[in-house]
């Protein structure tokens, strides 16, 4: 290396320096490389958690972490919220987290673990305590020991359809499945509270069967004559459809369009037993046409809409009155009332028994209407006709 007189301040410099140290001027016609910008900063800010990449996991590689108190030294301890399958999950994850933070340790609670940690909440008392229960105590236990597949699942990570299959066992009565229903209901409610679980699942399910123990009071003949008077009110359609096919409530409304053949005119559907479910019942001439207008692709159920938007079955119950009011019919009735007036409409038509029972889905009295119960949908449609 040798050394050169800078031309603008004479001072010596090197003959390598690209500048002049003391005034900066270019010594050699050469273009400096640019500096590579900075990478921007992905570090989130303390105390919002991290997402740290697991390695040799092929699935659900990134693992979130909060950290929500501090050791003895002072260092935070982490806890885990889960590992997800993909750098996206995983920031939604914690985003939800730092939204509405939680006790991580909550989310991980079983359904049995949320069931006695509510039980003694709400009745200040362990569930295993002795002494003599109350009835509400009592159906509580009752309604926890028939969720038996749910008890070792971790609460929040619970389905509606693990739950739905419960509420659709068959072999429990439906005073039974409103205990189970009711103990979701006051279990999801304190599990939101406590923050053991996100959503309240709850508000998702329902019970399949009707309760056919339920008292049923066939319409008059003359309320009959006043629905058919009034047919063109809204939801009277809804009545007489039912009054004319012997469907429960539920097994018509929650009935899959594509189950209603309008071309052969007959229903296929059915809730409650093995006679009920699965069974053909014909499309009786008086109402096909109601069903063809009400029949429409826009909605999921023939029954639970008003034209424009899909309803409940607790807004179709309060539609269901105001129908009879404005028809006058100023008895009470229910829509289980339309089943009992199909039966005794049957009844008084002569229809032969095991056809009616057939077409209302009930069992037969002796060994040889269940054996010889195979009537076709045509001997059906001759016997439902006759009403």
């Amino acid at each position: 290396m040798a050394l050169t007189a800078c031309p603008e301040c004479t001072g010596n410099i090197s003959d390598k320096a690209l500048f002049c140290p003391h005034c900066g001027f270019p010594m050699q016609d050469q273009t400096i490389p640019a500096r590579k910008p900075k990478r921007a900063g992905k570090r989130r800010p303390n105390g919002t958690g991290t997402i740290v990449p697991i390695k040799g996991k092929k699935k659900n590689r990134y693992q979130v972490r909060v950290n929500t108190r501090i050791d003895d030294r002072g260092y935070p301890i982490y806890d885990v919220l889960g590992n997800f399958p993909d750098q996206i999950s995983a920031d939604i994850a914690l985003a939800e987290y730092n939204k509405d933070p939680y006790d991580p340790a909550n989310r991980m609670k079983t359904f049995k673990e949320t069931f006695e940690d509510w039980y003694k909440w709400k009745f200040k008392k362990p569930v295993d305590a002795k002494g003599k229960k109350t009835s509400s105590q009592y159906c509580s236990v009752a309604a926890f020991k028939h969720c038996q597949d749910l008890h070792d699942r971790v609460m929040s990570k619970l389905q509606a359809t693990e739950l739905q299959e419960i509420l659709d066992r068959e072999d429990l009565s439906h005073s039974t499945l409103e205990h189970i229903k009711n103990l979701f209901n006051q279990m999801y409610k304190y599990a939101l509270q406590f923050g053991i679980v996100a959503k309240n699942l709850s508000e998702f399910v329902q019970i399949g069967k009707e309760d056919d123990t339920e008292p049923g009071v066939p319409f008059t003949e003359d309320e009959l004559a006043l629905l058919w008077k009034n047919k063109d009110r809204p939801f009277v359609d809804t009545i007489l459809i039912y009054c004319y096919s012997g469907w429960r409530l539920n097994e018509l409304a929650r009935m899959p369009l594509k189950d209603i053949d309008l071309v052969n005119r007959k229903f296929t559907g059915g809730l409650k037993n093995k006679y009920s479910r699965n069974r053909t019942v014909p499309i009786h001439s008086k109402i096909i046409d109601m069903v063809a207008a009400r029949y429409d692709p826009r909605f999921k159920s023939l029954i639970y809409h008003n034209g424009i938007k899909d309803i409940s079955e607790a807004d179709y119950r309060e539609q269901f009155n105001q129908a009879l009011l404005d028809c006058g019919i100023t008895e009470p009735h229910t829509p289980h009332d339309c089943r009992h007036t199909c039966n005794t409409l049957l009844d008084n038509a002569e229809v032969n028994r095991v056809a009616r029972y057939k077409i209302m889905g009930h069992a037969g009295k002796d060994i040889n209407e269940k054996v010889y119960a195979h009537k076709d949908i045509n001997q059906l449609r001759k016997a439902i006709e006759k009403i």
